[in-house]
């Protein structure tokens, strides 16, 4: 990935830069935390000038001041930041500005290593943690590399910052047209700073709404083969306390057998 894609401005811009500055204003302890470190210290600042830079290529203002570089810095682009430091033969997230968490609390996971970071999620670490811990050690400082995930909720909410058990309740019967399930994707990068040496972790939450699928039927396929592919323990943990697997996965299913325009090009 090119440095300079990084961090990106879309047309969310302005009501997403507005919210983070609000989280930032009204509850700083939940959406910001460093730990006291050189190391967090360095890559702050190296941050800090990323983003000053990425601001003038992109003809863009500060949104907000801010005291700390790495805070100062996540007030004015839309993108989470976190910084991933390497201690004790391990990546630990010993920084981040987080304003749209997805079921996980910042304060909860300052400082935890990567497989703390991930000890609910199924398989990780058996079939997973080597090779994310092995491939963050072989980046190359000044190399900057990019993934997207996916979840369903049944909600257009940025800022969750609960547990499964605590979402928000909301009916789950899945109508016609999908609502209330929303596709809720992030955009992640991550860039081992030259400078500092830690790696910079960006997080950008992109959010449609389910009866998009309606227009790629082809895609509505695709998520089911993937939903059905997994097991129990995998079902179990993307489900939450919505009835993915009751409600969303039939809808799916349901509109995957009539083959939309879309399909008829090929794409």
């Amino acid at each position: 990935l090119p440095v300079s894609e990084i961090f990106t401005s879309d047309g969310f811009r302005d009501p997403e830069v507005a919210l983070r500055n609000r989280l930032l204003d009204e509850q700083p302890g939940t959406v910001f935390a460093v730990r006291a470190t050189p190391e967090v210290a360095d890559a702050s600042r190296e941050i800090l000038g990323i983003v000053t830079a990425w601001l003038t290529e992109s003809g863009l203002g500060w949104a907000h001041d801010g005291e700390h570089p790495l805070e100062r810095a996540a007030r004015s682009v839309q993108e989470d930041l976190c910084i991933m430091v390497r201690r004790d033969g391990q990546w630990h997230l010993d920084g981040a500005v987080v304003c749209f968490p997805s079921l996980w609390s910042l304060p909860d996971l300052l400082g935890q290593p990567l497989g703390g970071l991930h000890h609910v999620v199924p398989h990780y670490a058996s079939e997973v943690a080597g090779r994310v811990n092995t491939f963050l050690d072989r980046m190359r400082p000044g190399t900057a590399v990019h993934r997207r995930n996916l979840s369903i909720k049944p909600y257009p909410l940025l800022y969750l910052p609960v547990t499964k058990a605590d979402q928000p309740l909301i009916s789950t019967a899945t109508a016609d047209d999908g609502s209330p399930y929303w596709l809720r994707t992030e955009y992640q990068t991550l860039y081992r700073l030259p400078g500092s040496d830690a790696i910079l972790f960006t997080i950008k939450v992109q959010m449609a709404p389910a009866r998009v699928l309606l227009e790629r039927r082809d895609i509505a396929r695709r998520l089911a083969r993937m939903y059905r592919s997994w097991d129990d323990q995998m079902m179990a943990y993307k489900s939450g306390t919505f009835g993915l697997e009751q409600s969303f996965l039939p809808w799916l299913e349901h509109i995957a057998t009539e083959v939309g325009d879309s399909d008829s090009n090929g794409r």
